[in-house]
């Protein structure tokens, strides 16, 4: 797994446990994400969904919405300020299954600030090499 996360951004963290790759969301150098929405892409051909964890944000949904393709959305509730610094967005769990190389990317996404303003930040994908 590889990415690179910098300042105002979304990035990918993973560890692998034999078959099992958690791969992190991560904000980093945020200003009051209160919400976000996007796609994760991955390679369906190397790696199969098996389930979400929250972080930071009280109200996250993510589901499978074709082969390949997660659709998550995270957002804090009532009138609280939004994740300012760094904070885990969410960890998602994957099964490898076949061996190769692959990319984690993503789609569609948006970020909001409690003032439901746009947030413009950088969004950074990563790439996966099963080897099993």
């Amino acid at each position: 797994m590889a990415g690179q996360v910098g300042d105002e951004s979304i990035g990918l963290r993973g560890t692998a446990l034999g078959p099992t790759l958690e791969i992190e969301i991560h904000a980093a150098g945020v200003q009051d994400l209160y919400g976000l929405g996007f796609e994760l892409l991955f390679p369906a051909n190397l790696l199969r969904y098996e389930g979400v964890d929250d972080g930071v944000f009280p109200g996250l949904e993510a589901s499978e919405s074709a082969s390949g393709r997660l659709v998550v959305g995270a957002t804090h509730l009532g009138s609280v300020a939004g994740l300012t610094g760094d904070g885990t967005v969410a960890v998602v769990r994957f099964t490898a299954f076949a061996n190769g190389r692959g990319t984690l990317d993503f789609s569609a996404q948006d970020a909001f600030d409690r003032f439901g303003d746009r947030l413009t930040l950088n969004w950074v994908g990563g790439s996966v090499e099963v080897d099993l």
